[in-house]
């Protein structure tokens, strides 16, 4: 058993047929392979900065048309626009770019971003009826809008025009909006279906310029740093047009004069010219999330338009803040739902669903996800109200949580996602049933092999093969991210030289390794509990991603530890 106590998988390495083909590292051709590139056409456009041919027409996207001929006469004729977000980074940079977009193509255009505490996900009424008292006459949805029926069709009844631009998976009922635009609605022959909320809003946008309309003191690429975050804090796949749309994000953000985004970075400690994909779904797009999770959206979306750095620098450091409130918060959550499923007996189940008064439902998604991984199995998070709960799911490879919560659609007041994460309103009087339906489709469809915590290795590499060549050559991978993950590497029998504990209360490890007289400094977080284990037992296989560390402008190789195992002998 492994420290973490999961089953190594070691994926096998390309055939050497598919690596002469590639003319590439045998190590570079197995990678590309299990990123399902597997051939020199896919292979090619992985690996080039070519965007011309990266992005697809957005007119062939279904509705597209229609929505940019409403929104071509909203201009023309003075009509107030609202372009309304959900609370999450994804919702809140589609709403900034649209109200960038549209405001210089001469729209009368307000934003919209729901509390997520008084209001919750998705369209609501209060909002609609907000909306139509303000004289709003066509309302934009961005990452959200696709599951609400009621509500849009209250918005058509007080005389409001809908576009809903959303993602998520429809439901088999479609809200009767004026124009729906989302690649995974039926009929829609656009050939990438991955694109999140924000790159829905790009395409728009695009379509827009493409009908006459000009941006007016913008460029499209001033729009793409606020996509590139987006789709990376949304976990959307980087291969395709989400790739394609990352790489030139990530570009416009090294040069990026947006002055909420320079502050946001600068006290993220990252420098510009550097940030990667990375960087954005683990210390930007948190920060951005932040403020959704424990209080209003509207601060991120605020700090994104800030047109001075010393506003975006209070702005910035009133994420920063919330961020860490957040990160203090989950802790707490996590551990109170440990012990609650541990007292209860309910961690052995297929599928654990835990609901209490004091679950605040702005961080249930991230503490599902850390019990997913801790557990190995589907997690209900859910804060339970006197009338309505409010819950996030997360789930496991294999299990599509949207479709098993679509099995219960009956009980909900709302709900969407996608098969790895989801969330829902739910009366709390039917939370048993929800509970006894989900456990009969899990005990159908989820089987043991899905149940067992497992490491995916990308490969085996002998440790004296790891310099800064090799380092360049997984780089050219990047970005890295949903779909497209840090290669993962291992290393067998492997000596451990010096072994120190590091962090608050001696959380992490700090490791020297060594292997044919070549040593490597090794950082392993979360696991300063066992320096005493390795110190007895100093022989190991190593699982590990292989980066490079910058410290004081001193920058150095560094194996970041997945896991650990003691040597096979032999």
């Amino acid at each position: 058993m492994s420290a973490r106590r999961k089953r190594w998988e070691l994926a096998p390495p390309a055939s050497s047929e598919f690596t002469r083909a590639t003319g590439l590292s045998p190590l570079l051709a197995t990678l590309l392979y299990q990123r399902q590139q597997h051939t020199p056409e896919t292979i090619a456009a992985f690996l080039t900065d070519d965007h011309r041919t990266g992005l697809h027409d957005p007119f062939l996207m279904k509705g597209m048309a229609e929505g940019c001929d409403r929104i071509l006469h909203a201009i023309q004729h003075e009509e107030k626009i609202a372009i309304y977000g959900d609370f999450d980074t994804d919702g809140v940079t589609a709403v900034t770019l649209l109200i960038q977009a549209l405001t210089a193509m001469g729209a009368q255009v307000q934003p919209y971003i729901p509390h997520r505490t008084r209001e919750g996900y998705g369209l609501n009424v209060f909002a609609i009826n907000e909306l139509a008292s303000r004289g709003v006459q066509l309302l934009i949805t961005v990452d959200c809008g696709i599951s609400n029926v009621v509500e849009v069709a209250e918005a058509k009844r007080l005389g409001l025009d809908v576009i809903i631009t959303d993602h998520h998976q429809p439901h088999a009922i479609l809200p009767d909006a004026l124009v729906v635009i989302n690649p995974k609605q039926a009929g829609c022959s656009y050939p990438y279906k991955d694109l999140v909320g924000v790159g829905i809003a790009y395409k728009l946008v695009q379509a827009l310029v493409r009908r006459g309309l000009t941006l007016n003191g913008l460029r499209g690429r001033d729009l793409l740093d606020v996509v590139a975050l987006g789709t990376v804090a949304d976990m959307g796949p980087l291969h395709g047009e989400n790739r394609t749309l990352v790489k030139m994000g990530l570009k416009a953000i090294h040069s990026s004069e947006r002055p909420g985004l320079k502050a946001l970075i600068e006290l993220a400690g990252l420098r510009r010219s550097a940030v990667t994909a990375t960087d954005i779904g683990f210390a930007l797009g948190p920060r951005l999330n932040a403020a959704g999770r424990l209080d209003d959206a509207v601060r991120s979306y605020e700090l994104l338009l800030a047109q001075d750095a010393p506003t975006a620098v209070t702005l910035a450091q009133a994420l920063n803040q919330a961020n860490r409130e957040r990160q203090d918060l989950t802790k707490r959550v996590q551990t109170e739902a440990q012990a609650l499923a541990e007292a209860t007996g309910l961690a052995q189940r297929r599928l654990v669903l835990l609901a209490h008064e004091e679950f605040p439902a702005g961080v249930l998604g991230l503490v599902a996800a850390r019990l997913v991984e801790e557990w190995a199995r589907p997690v209900l998070l859910i804060e339970r109200g006197e009338g309505e709960s409010r819950g996030s799911a997360r789930s496991v490879p294999g299990f599509s949580i949207i479709d098993a919560l679509t099995q219960c659609q009956d009980l909900f007041v709302r709900f969407g996602g996608h098969a790895a994460a989801a969330g829902f309103t739910i009366h709390t009087l039917r939370l048993p049933e929800l509970e006894a339906r989900l456990l009969a489709i899990a005990e159908q469809h989820l089987t043991d092999e899905m149940l067992v915590p497992r490491l995916l290795i990308d490969a085996e590499v002998e440790l004296n093969r790891l310099d800064w060549g090799l380092l360049e050559e997984l780089k050219r991978l990047e970005p890295f991210g949903q779909a497209n993950p840090i290669p993962v590497l291992m290393s067998s029998r492997v000596e451990v030289v010096d072994v120190r504990t590091r962090g608050v209360g001696g959380q992490h490890l700090r490791l020297v390794v060594r292997k044919n007289g070549t040593t490597y400094e090794a950082i392993a977080f979360r696991m300063g509990h066992l320096a005493d284990a390795v110190r007895r037992h100093p022989l190991l296989d190593l699982a590990y991603t292989f980066e490079d560390d910058e410290w004081n402008n001193d920058r150095r190789l560094q194996l970041k530890i997945k896991d650990f195992r003691r040597a096979t002998q032999g």
